[in-house]
């Protein structure tokens, strides 16, 4: 159950809801940042003000879940992304935290480049 949960909320971030600035303000933790798949540090505000401001929504398709629990309060999902020619594949997670009123809310996510297979 958490585990649909959590791929729920997440797939929405790759949906149309990522350019609504009320969305994300909900939905980001306060102390929400990301490591870029192209490896650049970014915060909550930057996040923000990046989604919001994009002219169209990339196209991602998502595969693979795991949910990791690390205890009542937190857990880590981790999942693979590609575009939907199959390019630009991504090793992806994120870490989830429950507030008190019961809604989860993304604290951290990193997305690095899937390493080519030889």
């Amino acid at each position: 159950m958490l585990l649909d949960t959590l791929k729920r909320l997440e797939c929405s971030l790759h949906g149309s809801r990522r350019k609504n600035r009320e969305w994300l303000e909900q939905i980001l933790h306060e102390r929400f940042s990301e490591i870029t798949r192209s490896g650049v540090l970014v915060d909550r505000a930057e996040t923000i003000e990046s989604l919001s401001d994009e002219d169209s929504v990339p196209a991602i398709l998502c595969s693979d879940f795991r949910l990791i629990s690390a205890g009542d309060k937190f857990a880590i999902l981790h999942y693979r992304t590609v575009n939907p020619d199959g390019s630009r594949a991504s090793l992806r997670s994120s870490c989830w935290e429950i507030s008190e009123n019961g809604q989860w809310k993304l604290v951290f996510h990193q997305g690095t480049p899937e390493a080519q297979s030889v």
